[in-house]
């Protein structure tokens, strides 16, 4: 629950604009846009401001306090703090997620996504953040490319650092792309047509197969476990992994509902993440396993780099095998053909 002090600036200033404004109904509106919508007070002010003025007949506009801050240009995200409003950066977008949602009591759309800094060194280190875009700029936030962002602000939440895109932030597409999109991830999309796409989608398939794992942290600080595996449905297979809990067995029919969309080389995969809603799906017309895993046999000219957990039935035509001693001292032997 959020404690009316932390309000306390933004109050005076809702105040001095608006002085008949009622602070228990003004600090009853700041916390609505913090726990409804996660955004903090200095980002909300503006819009606060405008309702009460509304409330009270008043002619609408920018309070006299504001002042718009300076441009802050970087090149990376950590050259920003929390408190930097009016923000110049190149970054690319990775994805965008489109959502509607209630504001104020109207239905609009935001989105949601990942960026990642430094866009132009080719293998060079990148930082991802989380942004969320307030101001309807869909046709320029295209997964895949670089855009310039200029008058973003910086939204910080129990520690982790995000971009806020606004209505009077400006995005130029600096590179295009020529990815194609999930623009309605809440509508289920066939694993066909997902194959070749980026950002996030909707799946009703089938678990083909599933297995678990545990792999070593990237950081060295201990391990992770996981589950991967494939689904299925009558297009097609794609591979899944999941870090935390997959309690459905194989031949179990999900609805796998804002899946991340990874590429691993040339192969995609579903990241079933924390934001991921799976639930079990009822559909009695519903390929069967039986039917599904006949169906999911590939040809060779089907194969993509980076492919595993495939089924495949080929010809050998030749075959040699090589005995070697490996790195621990013991003798192994390696078959190819």
């Amino acid at each position: 629950m959020s404690n009316p002090e932390e309000f306390e600036n933004e109050v005076r200033a809702v105040k001095e604009a608006v002085p008949e404004a009622d602070e228990a109904e003004i600090v009853k509106e700041f916390t609505r846009y913090k726990e409804e919508f996660l955004v903090p007070p200095k980002h909300a002010l503006r819009s606060v401001i405008e309702h009460f003025q509304k409330e009270a007949g008043m002619e609408v506009g920018a309070p006299k306090m504001s002042t718009r801050p300076a441009v802050k240009s970087v090149e990376r995200f950590s050259d920003l703090s929390s408190d930097d409003n009016n923000v110049t950066i190149e970054v690319e977008v990775v994805t965008y997620v489109p959502r509607m949602q209630m504001v104020r009591g109207e239905e609009k759309q935001i989105a949601f996504g990942w960026i990642e800094d430094n866009p132009w060194e080719e293998g060079g280190e990148r930082t991802r953040w989380d942004f969320k875009d307030w101001g309807n700029h869909a046709e320029n936030l295209t997964p895949g490319s670089v855009v310039r962002l200029e008058g973003v602000s910086v939204n910080e939440w129990n520690g982790k650092f995000s971009l806020n895109v606004n209505q009077s932030s400006r995005v130029a597409v600096l590179r295009g792309s020529e990815r194609k999109v999930v623009t309605a991830p809440s509508e289920p999309t066939s694993i066909e047509r997902v194959l070749g796409m980026d950002g996030f989608a909707t799946v009703v398939a089938r678990v083909l197969s599933k297995r678990e794992m545990t792999v070593n942290k990237k950081d060295g600080s201990g391990t992770l476990e996981m589950v991967k595996g494939r689904l299925a449905d009558d297009t097609g297979t794609i591979g899944f992994a999941c870090f935390g809990t997959f309690d459905h067995p194989v031949g179990t029919l999900l609805k796998i509902e804002g899946a991340a969309i990874r590429r691993f080389r040339d192969t995609p995969e579903l990241n079933v993440g924390d934001r991921t809603k799976v639930e079990v799906y009822h559909d009695n017309a519903f390929a069967s396993l039986e039917d599904l895993q006949s169906s999911s046999v590939l040809q060779i000219s089907q194969l993509r780099d980076g492919s595993a957990d495939v089924s495949i039935t080929v010809q050998l035509t030749s075959w040699a095998s090589r005995t070697f001693t490996g790195q621990d001292g013991n003798e192994k032997t390696v078959g190819g053909g």
